[in-house]
Order: structure tokens, then C-alpha cells, then sequence
């Protein structure tokens, strides 16, 4: 079952009782108000659409708000972008024109290094040490 959690819809749970409980106990996960300087306060509201841009203009610097209109045309550009076509064509004439086929783990190349050869040799031997040790003390 999955479950709704999109607090805009209303729940079933959500009772006048339930509502007060909500209010007198707030959620540590909410938003925290900036306080203090109300230019950072105001230019971070109209970043969030909350607050005109003549507000932000006239509370906060106007180098910041031109700073983040900057980006915002940046960012409308940048969305518009699109590979040019002989870059697009370079990428697909340097993939395979066929698909390597997966091979099975059984018919696959095992590579070995010495140092990995000689830890397995020494695993065996002990192993083998153990085992004649275990049928020699029991005569």
C-alpha cells in the first residue's frame, strides 16, 4: 500500500483534535524563519515567488537581484541548448555498431594475480593441514 503524503490533501486523520495537538507541538523538519537582516529575508522570499521584485528591489540590494535575474537568463538559455549535429554524429560513430554479447560467468576470462595465486595456495595447504591433523588425532 503506499501511502499519500502530499500534505495539501485532507486526511482522514486530520481532526479539530489532531490539528491543536499539531499546533501546540510544531514539526522540527519545517521551514526556519530568517531573522535579522530583512534584506536576505526579503530576496530569499521573492526568490521563492513569494514577494514582487519591486519589493526585493527596494529591501535588498539591487546587485542581488540583478545577480540572480543573471542566472535565471543564463539558465533559460542553457535549457534551450542542444548538441550541435557533428558532435551528436562523433558520439554515435564511436559506439559499437553491434552489441558485445554478455557471456556466461562460466565462459568468462578469470585473471589471476601472483599475489592472489600464492593466498589461495596457502589457504589450500592450510586447509589441508587441518583436515590431517583432524584424521591423525583421532587414531
Amino acid at each position: 500500500m503506499l501511502d499519500n503524503l502530499d500534505p495539501r490533501e485532507r486526511r482522514s486523520e486530520d481532526t479539530p483534535k489532531s490539528r491543536e495537538t499539531s499546533a501546540a507541538h510544531p514539526l522540527s523538519d519545517r521551514e526556519v524563519p530568517l531573522t535579522g537582516d530583512t534584506r536576505t529575508a526579503t530576496l530569499n522570499a521573492w526568490l521563492d515567488g513569494e514577494v514582487p521584485e519591486s519589493e526585493a528591489r527596494a529591501t535588498a540590494t539591487a546587485r542581488d537581484v540583478e545577480f540572480w535575474l543573471r542566472i535565471e537568463k543564463e539558465v533559460e538559455v542553457r535549457r534551450e541548448m542542444k548538441t550541435p549535429v557533428h558532435v551528436y554524429r562523433q558520439i554515435m560513430e564511436a559506439l559499437p555498431s553491434e552489441t558485445p554479447a554478455a557471456l556466461p560467468w562460466y565462459k568468462r576470462q578469470v585473471a589471476v594475480t601472483p599475489m592472489v595465486a600464492m593466498a589461495a595456495t596457502a589457504g589450500a595447504v592450510a586447509v589441508g593441514m587441518a583436515i590431517g591433523a583432524a584424521l591423525t588425532k583421532g587414531r
